[in-house]
């Protein structure tokens, strides 16, 4: 019978690999966005060229602009359910991670969790969210 070490590793290894894709991804497209595209997190200017692209009339934006804050509305009630679950597995990656990272290495894995973190908190702020 083998020894499930391998296999944690094997997952880490897999979840190390995903979240690094993640900010990377996230990095790559700050960097070839042009600034005058809309930013997925500018939900008013995101809007605004669906108005414009589809020459929307005043009751039809009135309607998407309605859908759009009952699905953000219905997306917070579902995230207060799941935001616990999905924080303490992050919190539980993150540890598992870090339990394969010498000293230096977690060190620097803590600063990059600060700066995305700090990254977050300025992009909920510019969203009007209270953290």
């Amino acid at each position: 019978m083998s020894s499930p070490r391998p296999k944690s590793l094997a997952i880490m290894f897999l979840l190390g690999a995903f979240l690094m894709g993640g900010a990377v991804g996230f990095a790559a497209e700050r960097v070839v966005t042009p600034p005058s595209a809309p930013r997925v997190t500018d939900e008013r200017a995101m809007l605004d060229e669906l108005d414009r692209e589809l020459s929307l009339n005043a009751d039809q934006r009135r309607v998407v602009d309605s859908v759009w804050e009952w699905r953000k509305d219905r997306s917070r009630e579902i995230m207060r359910i799941v935001r616990p679950s999905l924080d303490s597995l992050r919190d539980s990656a993150r540890v598992l991670m870090m339990n394969t990272f010498d000293s230096t290495q977690v060190a620097g894995f803590r600063r990059l969790l600060e700066r995305n973190q700090r990254v977050a908190d300025s992009t909920a702020r510019a969203r009007g969210e209270v953290r």
